[in-house]
């Protein structure tokens, strides 16, 4: 019977233990980086793709008024 007692506490001791450790990592924050890892694929792009197409206007910007300045002569 003094087992079962034991056992009884033991667990109620883990099961405290276990609420504490969750509520203290909830109010740090440790849970939201799930939300913004769920979101992450919804927002924009600003990779590669962005610098290559900034540079592709550079160059158009170049071409066209090299085009322009020949068409003047």
């Amino acid at each position: 019977m003094d087992v079962i007692i034991a056992l009884v506490l033991i667990s109620l001791m883990l099961v405290i233990a276990g609420l504490v450790f969750f509520f203290t990592r909830l109010f740090d924050g440790d849970f939201e980086h799930g939300d913004r890892l769920s979101l992450l694929p919804l927002a924009d792009d600003t990779g590669e793709n962005e610098n290559k197409t900034k540079k592709d206007d550079d160059n158009s910007d170049t071409i066209d008024s090299n085009a322009q300045g020949q068409c003047a002569e």
